[in-house]
């Protein structure tokens, strides 16, 4: 039972890193529930790294190491973001989103 919605939380926290509509488009005036990734920049791809799940309860919490890659400008990053879920009568819903940049000697 708790890997499977172990599972879950990892398919939801995987699924808001994703957008169908195009990177450039968002602005946080445009788009304010839309979270923005530190590291990541217009165009590109983005791979996820690592995914640790921790459930407590009706809480949850992911920790995601992710690379973002620019081939067009020759660019890479790396972050960790951290997505914090509570279990509601009707799912999961992200409560909080935070992300940094790896610092160059943690990549």
């Amino acid at each position: 039972m708790a890997a499977s919605r172990a599972w879950l939380v990892a398919v939801l926290a995987l699924a808001a890193c994703t957008t169908r509509r195009p990177v450039a488009r968002l602005t946080p005036r445009a788009a304010p529930g839309v979270p923005r990734f530190a590291g990541v920049g217009y165009g590109g791809r983005v791979t996820v790294a690592g995914v640790t799940v921790t459930l407590e309860g009706r809480f949850a919490w992911v920790l995601l190491d992710y690379r973002w890659f620019n081939l067009t400008t020759n660019q890479a990053e790396a972050g960790r973001a951290t997505f914090v879920f509570e279990e509601k009568p009707d799912g999961w819903k992200i409560i909080h989103v935070h992300s940094s940049q790896v610092l160059p000697w943690d990549r």
